[in-house]
């Protein structure tokens, strides 16, 4: 009898077509991977683990993150003090990761740390409202013309 070499993991829906290609077969009633040969679990088993994993962007982006101190702002921990091992990370909860530090970048700036120079204006910046006085003006003659 032979033996059979098997994957059980839910996460397997984002690599079916890797199982296939693999050798693998899915068993309904089990809901698992089968493989008959051992080099074909294996190669399988690789692509669920690249699968499931963080891309070079991914990862390139959260590494980012811890540099400029979005992570910090964003996750609720400094990841200086207490390192954040990214390529441990599963990718949905690196998509988490980047998608808070994503958010504190819209509220805060790029690089939430870095001081921005402002220029050194004596006078306080004053509204021009004269484009919308023109078009408010304009409006009101067409009004008349129209009547």
């Amino acid at each position: 009898m032979s033996q059979l070499f098997t994957i059980k993991d839910e996460r397997t829906v984002y690599c079916r077509a890797a199982m296939k290609a693999n050798g693998g077969e899915w068993n309904p009633v089990t809901s698992e991977w089968m493989f008959h040969d051992a080099s074909d679990h294996a190669n399988a088993a690789a692509e669920l683990y690249r699968v499931t994993r963080p891309t070079a962007a991914m990862r390139e982006a959260l590494q980012t993150m811890v540099t400029d101190g979005t992570g910090a702002l964003a996750w609720g921990f400094d990841p200086a003090e207490k390192p954040l091992a990214i390529d441990d990370l599963d990718r949905t909860e690196a998509s988490k990761l980047l998608a808070a530090g994503y958010a504190v970048r819209r509220v805060l700036g790029v690089h939430p740390l870095d001081d921005v120079e402002q220029p050194d204006n004596e006078e306080p910046a004053a509204f021009d409202a004269s484009e919308f006085e023109a078009r408010e003006q304009a409006r009101r003659r067409r009004r008349r013309n129209a009547a």
